[in-house]
């Protein structure tokens, strides 16, 4: 029975990224021929160009800004969820939060110009209460990809959030509470241990995609936010897929080293958990 997942995971997974890897060894001529001659050239030159490390250092930034962003808003957005509103309102509020992700991402961050822009609502009310006396130039920057980011990919930061948060026992909570503990010293020293699983999933789920992300930094970045994701599709419609599969290559790395670093963070967790 697991012959069939297996061949599925090995054809649609484990092939591409051997293809993504053998290609990333050849290079091409000036015709943009491919050259099937094992080289590391393509890797000589993602690493030693600044271009290159530059763009994934943003990215990275770019990404953990976001990551950081959108568990500073899904922690008490969840904790809100969890203990402020009745089962059947909480259900409602959850749907209304995910229901955007079945919208085409395309069309979501072509929404965001409407407002972030110079003439979007965000400047439209600014400028009507008067606090600014000209628009915010914030479209075609790198606050707006983080903008733009932030609001993809919150719902994603949230559930796994939300779901350690309910797995709280009441209990726990009122036996802090009667020993004296204070609403902050309870939240620090019981509710942020017992949910980091959750939020180091969340941050999972947000800064891997982040990281290589292409559309929102195409649409709302302009030439300020182009992030690593913008390299590699620039250099395969240049037709030069040796380095784009090199580029390919070395994001898949770092997100290796990120998930290895979250995985002992994890185990970090469980062992303050187990204390």
């Amino acid at each position: 029975m697991l012959l069939p997942p297996l061949l599925t995971l090995a054809v649609l997974f484990v092939l591409p990224i051997l293809l993504t890897a053998a290609y990333s060894l050849w290079s091409v001529d000036n015709d943009y021929q491919l050259v099937r001659e094992v080289s590391l050239a393509q890797y000589r030159t993602v690493l030693t160009d600044p271009l290159y490390r530059a763009t994934l250092l943003n990215s990275a930034v770019m990404a953990l800004v976001t990551t950081v962003v959108c568990v500073l808003i899904a922690v008490p957005l969840a904790w809100a969820l969890a203990h402020s509103f009745s089962p059947g309102m909480r259900v409602l509020l959850i749907v209304g939060l995910i229901l955007p992700g079945w919208i085409s991402v395309l069309i979501r961050t072509y929404s965001m110009n409407l407002v972030i822009g110079e003439s979007g609502i965000l400047n439209w009310m600014l400028l009507g209460t008067g606090l600014l006396t000209a628009p915010l130039r914030i479209l075609f920057t790198k606050p707006a990809v983080v903008l733009g980011l932030v609001y993809i990919y919150l719902p994603y930061t949230l559930v796994p959030i939300y779901a350690a948060i309910e797995r709280i026992e009441p209990a726990v909570l009122e036996a802090a509470e009667n020993l004296g503990a204070s609403p902050l010293r309870r939240f620090r020293r019981i509710v942020i241990p017992l949910i980091l699983p959750g939020i180091i999933a969340g941050c999972i789920i947000t800064f891997i995609p982040a990281l290589g992300e292409y559309l929102v930094p195409n649409l709302l970045g302009g030439l300020q936010g182009v992030m690593y994701g913008n390299l590699i599709a620039t250099a395969f419609q240049s037709y030069n897929w040796p380095l784009g599969s090199a580029l390919s290559v070395v994001l898949l790395v770092a997100i290796a080293l990120v998930l290895f670093a979250f995985s002992r963070l994890t185990d970090l967790s469980r062992s303050l958990l187990a204390e």
